[in-house]
């Protein structure tokens, strides 16, 4: 008989894009609640709420509807460096009662070209009727399914960003 000792473990993410716009306009997109409510974890349509305290220690809320079901996403600023850096939890209390990390870099590429990277870190939770075989499939089905999601977000923040940058430009 097996006896099974590992556990829980991070998930990290690591996604990288280049976008037509200044590192403040990308910085000031991931802040602005007029900004968020487009992209991060919710939709103008599906968006109940927002409040945002953009400051290092500072709180965000945001009350998505979705299917009908409230989805509250809330958490921390650690890191602000304007133009460069964010650092924050994140957390879906009705999901999860675990913070996620999220860490997201801007640098200027080539003039008017940003490079955004994201990184995110996520403990999943080994049940212990899961072999290792079967927690390890598991982290990977939760690291594919998050990666797409933040992937499709940054698909609608790249296209609000460069729409407002070429308006400006």
């Amino acid at each position: 008989m097996e006896v099974n000792h590992m556990q829980n473990e991070w998930v990290e993410i690591e996604l990288v894009r280049l976008m037509k716009t200044t590192p403040l306009n990308a910085y000031h997109a991931w802040l602005d609640p007029d900004q968020l409510i487009h992209w991060f974890m919710t939709s103008r349509r599906t968006n109940q709420s927002i409040e945002n305290e953009p400051v290092e220690g500072g709180h965000y809320q945001i009350v998505d509807l979705r299917k009908g079901k409230r989805i509250e996403i809330i958490g921390t600023y650690q890191i602000l460096k304007e133009g460069e850096q964010i650092a924050k939890t994140i957390q879906m209390p009705e999901i999860s009662e675990r913070a996620d990390e999220i860490e997201v870099y801007f640098e200027e590429r080539t003039p008017g070209i940003t490079e955004m990277t994201f990184h995110y870190k996520a403990m999943v939770p080994k049940e212990r009727r899961l072999t290792n075989l079967e927690y390890k499939q598991k982290k990977k089905a939760y690291h594919d399914h998050t990666a797409h999601g933040f992937e499709l977000m940054f698909d609608v923040l790249q296209r609000e960003l460069e729409a407002e940058f070429e308006m400006d430009n």
